[in-house]
């Protein structure tokens, strides 16, 4: 599987990260299962499905069918994804507090769930939708999605300095004090801590984790050979057991049960939002 990123319009960059468009047929690619394991990301997502649906599983629960349109709030448990036969998808990566702009609903409401884009969004998502799946090629695909996301421009909730900190706090991979955050957002700690609630979903030192975690998490997915020791230095964690205490919080198992193996037979969704991070490693 193949990624397409593409860079947003100028005008979108304060609330767009990227666009990428994913374009897998499992039956060709048979080495590779179409069962994955999404753990919890601090990233914020829009997905349009345009080939076969995608199924979920949350805790012991059995798959539901997702919509094709769907949008995901800040996860804190992992969910298993089925993603058929033929995976087609646009997925459009939000700036941290994107999503509340976009929207303008407190994310603690969203925690752990997602939602019908066309509930959330309106009918026309459903409309884009169809255009896409008519669409010739990844190029048009990618100027319907930003034409659709310039039209959001004059509702979105303003932009705060709260998220150009955030902004800080994700290329530093969560290792950034509250105190210093809130000193970038010119706010004082208590107002940061609520603003986060509102913005990211999170108290800023649960947010942080979150980030740090994630970035732990791809790190593996890019690198499966590297130990988890050097992992844990790498991405900031004071030492191993750190490490290990949020993998467990997190992921639900002990990071030695992530295998090589296991690694190398998905299709690691994860490094997807954070290919650009890496690249710098």
């Amino acid at each position: 599987m193949i990624p397409i990123f593409f860079t947003p319009h100028p005008l979108l960059l304060d609330y767009i990260e990227s666009i990428v468009i994913i374009n897998f047929d499992f039956d060709i690619e048979n080495n590779i299962s179409s069962i994955y394991t999404f753990v919890p990301t601090h990233t914020r997502i829009l997905c349009f499905y345009l080939a076969d649906q995608v199924k979920v599983k949350k805790e012991d629960n059995q798959y539901a069918l997702l919509p094709r349109s769907i949008i995901i709030g800040q996860q804190l448990k992992p969910v298993v994804l089925d993603l058929g036969k033929i995976h087609t998808c646009v997925t459009i990566i939000l700036k941290p507090s994107g999503m509340y702009r976009l929207l303008g609903i407190p994310q603690h409401v969203m925690i752990d769930r997602d939602f019908d884009g066309s509930q959330l969004l309106g009918k026309e998502v459903d409309e884009l939708i169809e255009q896409l799946r008519n669409s010739k090629d990844n190029a048009q695909k990618n100027i319907l999605v930003q034409e659709y996301l310039l039209k959001k421009l004059r509702k979105l909730k303003p932009m705060l300095p709260f998220d150009r900190a955030i902004e800080a706090l994700n290329n530093a991979g969560g290792n950034i004090s509250v105190d210093q955050l809130a000193a970038l957002s010119c706010l004082s700690i208590r107002q940061f801590e609520r603003i986060s609630l509102e913005r990211l979903g999170l108290s800023p030192k649960l947010y942080s984790r979150v980030v740090r975690f994630n970035h732990a998490y791809k790190y593996k997915e890019r690198f499966p050979k590297i130990n988890w020791t050097t992992i844990a230095h790498q991405c900031g964690y004071y030492d191993q057991m750190h490490l290990i205490h949020d993998f467990k919080y997190f992921a639900g198992y002990n990071p030695g049960l992530l295998r090589e193996t296991d690694i190398k037979s998905t299709v690691r969704f994860q490094k997807l939002v954070d290919e650009e991070h890496y690249a710098k490693l």
